[in-house]
């Protein structure tokens, strides 16, 4: 995997980049990463776009990966040794447009051996509903990976990108008639009993077992913490204890609420009302742990075709946020001894082994290919 990382304000260096990249015989697609911060404007990146001629998908993400490092400005171009069959979506559109589109745009068999990958963005009304129409149609067949883009202001922005320009409320696809190697863990671990969801509004969990959200959250985590929550301590307090949606044989999926509205939870990703969450929490070993078992799912999968020497990480800007300083442990624990490049984003797309597509958080994604 060649990785071309550019700080911003070096518009010409980012030119040369994508020139190079289009020359390069062994570069059949690009991934395109770009940090939030300083990031290039509208106006001055959508001309190098438009003018790649080779297929192009991305997004803006809150911080990037190069080197097994934490970037938090610039851009990292990714070239990929396969050709991306790329499909953009208007996610302000109804659900029911999703899959005629799919249907249209997929020539090839969606069954044969693949991988999708696949950027959103983390505000769009309808991600959801794009995320279970994908599934609908592709099935269990392909490898799905990819991720929420936006920023951690959680301001509506311009997100994806592809070889048009930039765009809001969208979502990209880009389909490979190759299966890559995948790892998904997290290392969070339940600290109560199942909790009904009883309540729910969108992005809002009201109730918990009939009462108000925050007033059992509250309980929970003030008593396996220590600490006590008031008008300004939230987020401080909460990025330690996420909820985990019970899955039949599966690790739990990871919810993280990152702000408080009255007595409810406000998450990044939606819950279900009817299904069953757990409080989680974690220590650095048990997050390190599910770092590196998701490091060596991918590597227990990984063929002698594929590059031996690197990965691609796609880890959540809240366990970065967790960790702190202490975050680079993580990800030296995830390359150890290959080179580590990817994104931290606002939510984690993939597929584990053969369970249905879902979009996580707190959750460490690991690709090899």
């Amino acid at each position: 995997m060649n990785a071309i990382y550019i700080l911003p304000g070096q518009q010409a260096l980012l030119h040369e980049a994508l020139q190079k990249c289009a020359k390069n015989p062994a570069t059949a697609s690009v991934i395109f990463l770009m940090a939030d911060k300083n990031a290039y404007s509208e106006e001055a990146l959508t001309p190098l776009l438009q003018a790649f001629n080779k297929p192009l998908i991305g997004g803006i993400f809150p911080e990037l990966i190069h080197k097994g490092k934490r970037r938090d400005e610039g851009v990292l171009i990714v070239q990929l040794p396969f050709t991306l069959h790329t499909l953009l979506f208007d996610l302000s559109q109804p659900p029911d447009t999703f899959f005629p589109a799919l249907n249209e745009f997929q020539v090839v068999s969606p069954d044969t051996p693949s991988t999708l990958f696949v950027f959103t963005d983390a505000l769009a009304p309808q991600k959801e509903a794009f995320i279970y129409s994908l599934f609908n149609f592709y099935g269990i067949y392909p490898v799905y990976i990819g991720g929420s883009a936006g920023s951690l202001s959680f301001r509506p922005l311009a997100c994806i990108i592809n070889n048009k320009g930039m765009h809001a409320n969208s979502a990209i696809i880009g389909w490979a008639g190759k299966r890559i190697a995948l790892g998904v863990s997290h290392g969070w671990e339940s600290v109560s009993e199942p909790l009904k969801i009883t309540g729910v509004d969108k992005y809002h969990l009201t109730s918990l077992n009939w009462q108000p959200a925050f007033e059992v959250y509250k309980s929970i985590v003030e008593a396996h913490s220590g600490q006590r929550f008031d008008d300004n301590n939230f987020f401080r307090i909460a990025r330690s204890y996420p909820l985990g949606i019970s899955k039949m044989d599966a690790e739990k999926i990871v919810r993280d609420p990152f702000r408080l509205s009255g007595q409810e939870l406000i998450l990044i990703d939606k819950v279900n009302e009817g299904e069953y969450i757990e409080i989680m929490c974690g220590s650095m070993e048990s997050l390190i742990r599910g770092a590196v078992f998701a490091r060596q799912m991918a590597i227990n999968q990984r063929t002698k075709d594929m590059n031996q020497h690197n990965l691609f990480c796609i880890d959540c800007i809240s366990r970065a946020l967790f960790m702190e300083k202490l975050f680079n442990e993580e990800l030296n624990a995830v390359g150890e001894g290959l080179e580590v490049n990817g994104m931290l984003s606002l939510g984690e797309i993939a597929s584990s082994e053969e369970s249905f597509l879902e979009i996580y958080n707190k959750t460490v994604v690991v690709g090899i290919w």
